[in-house]
């Protein structure tokens, strides 16, 4: 069986993963298929379109796919291990949501594309209080009700107006669309290989990494990725390639920012399965007197 390892760290400034990256992965690998591919990861993240893409290409040449992530691979780096058959990790291991980030409109920092989207519901929300709140209040001073829901919503409103102003539908929108890139992405990838067959299960993992999180930085370990997502997580320490060739691979890169590196793991010497014929010995020297 050919075995190969792919050594994926891109923590690269300003943007991370993205068709750069692409491109070095598939000069690297050129026309190279094996039976099994090693992709040790390490990002906070990138480009989802280019992480895909990665994807793809390594979906078609290779049979099975282990993710290993020492220590992170969060955003689009999560969507790769998505695109696996297992994901190894330890401890200290994490992948991140999916509620893909997207610079403010206002000042230009990295949000949530969920803090957008949640903003205008907890206003929705909060509108909805203040008006109950105001409309018994003006029935305990026997104001009709038709005259208290009315003076109860031009309260609610009055109140949310100034805020709700600063809302453009235009990046509530994007907000929106870029949700459901995370979460279309994710279950393609997962019925890909890991949740083949089980659209069902993909598509409820897809949602709890792109809605459920109160953070795009939270770190999802490996309890967490495999009791609540689903997710076929294994023990990084159980996995013999990585301790005896991967891991100093691994060690000796893990500080760069960029750093890609392909290639064919050499086989073992095969272990004899037969003991050893023992010498014959004369009969005629068995047990002989000196």
């Amino acid at each position: 069986m050919t075995e190969a390892y792919l050594i994926f760290i891109d923590n690269s400034d300003p943007y991370g993963i993205d068709d750069a990256t692409l491109e070095d992965v598939q000069n690297r690998i050129a026309a190279t298929k094996a039976d099994r591919l090693y992709l040790i990861i390490e990002s906070r993240g990138g480009s989802p379109f280019a992480a895909v893409a990665i994807m793809n290409l390594l979906d078609s040449r290779f049979g099975k796919i282990s993710a290993i992530v020492p220590r992170f691979a969060n955003s689009a780096a999560t969507l790769m291990s998505l695109g696996t058959d297992e994901i190894y990790m330890c401890e200290r291991s994490a992948l991140g949501p999916l509620d893909l980030p997207k610079d403010h409109p206002v000042d230009g920092s990295s949000i949530s594309s969920m803090d957008i989207k949640k903003a205008v519901s907890d206003m929705a929300a909060l509108g909805q209080s203040i008006a109950k709140n105001r409309y018994d209040f003006l029935r305990d001073k026997k104001i009709p009700r038709k005259e208290a829901a009315q003076i109860a919503f031009a309260n609610a409103n009055e109140f949310l107006k100034p805020i709700l102003e600063q809302v453009d539908p235009y990046h509530l929108q994007k907000a929106q669309r870029e949700q459901r890139i995370g979460y279309w992405y994710a279950i393609d990838l997962l019925t890909n290989r890991m949740m083949k067959g089980n659209s069902k299960v993909a598509q409820d993992t897809a949602d709890m990494l792109v809605n459920q999180f109160p953070a795009h930085e939270y770190c999802i370990y490996p309890n967490d990725a495999e009791n609540m997502l689903g997710l076929t997580i294994k023990k990084i320490q159980d996995l013999l390639v990585w301790e005896s060739e991967l891991k100093a691979k691994y060690m000796a890169v893990r500080k760069n920012k960029y750093f890609v590196e392909f290639g064919i793991i050499k086989p073992s010497a095969p272990i004899p399965t037969t003991t050893p014929k023992k010498k014959a010995v004369s009969r005629n020297t068995r047990g002989a007197k000196r």
